[in-house]
């Protein structure tokens, strides 16, 4: 996630997946020419079969995988806000912020490799994602580190002394 907005009231980070759309679309568009192409060369059922099993699989794809994810931790309003908007609609979820312990890294395994995502630790509920799935880059470990560093630069020593920490 980027940092868009880091001030005293607010920390706005904002992920928006433009490679991985363009990549699907890619794939949509590449599908659809060699369908298209076979179509144009007489060969009516492959080129159909191609051309529409290739584009509702890519089709589906982009809809489930191409989601925006917007967090928000505002101090004014005291809340936080998660938003996500994909081609299927969008969502907005709210939480207070007064909640908020801090952020860390969940961790998966899967084949012999280790994968992260950043999740929101709040009291009295359970670990809230920030995204929905994991990677291995860098990208976790930066929006928790962003998180962190604006709450111990923005909330109040009282605030953080009397959340519960991690063992």
């Amino acid at each position: 996630m980027k940092v868009l907005t880091n001030t005293q009231e607010m920390l706005i980070l904002d992920h928006k997946p433009w490679l991985l759309s363009l990549g699907m679309i890619a794939g949509l568009l590449i599908f659809l020419a060699i369908g298209g192409s076979a179509l144009l060369n007489g060969e009516l059922l492959f080129g159909l079969m191609f051309a529409g099993i290739g584009t509702v699989v890519w089709g589906i794809c982009f809809m489930v995988f191409a989601k925006r994810v917007q967090l928000i931790l505002d101090m004014e309003a005291g809340q936080i806000v998660k938003r996500k908007r994909s081609v299927l609609g969008y969502a907005q979820d709210v939480y207070p912020l007064d909640a908020l312990r801090g952020a860390e890294l969940e961790e998966t395994r899967s084949d012999g490799s280790t994968m992260y995502r950043p999740v929101l630790v709040m009291n009295g509920q359970p670990n809230l994602p920030v995204e929905s799935y994991y990677t291995n880059g860098s990208g976790p470990r930066r929006t928790a580190d962003a998180i962190n560093a604006w709450i111990e630069a923005h909330l109040s020593p009282m605030q953080l002394d009397s959340a519960p920490r991690n063992p």
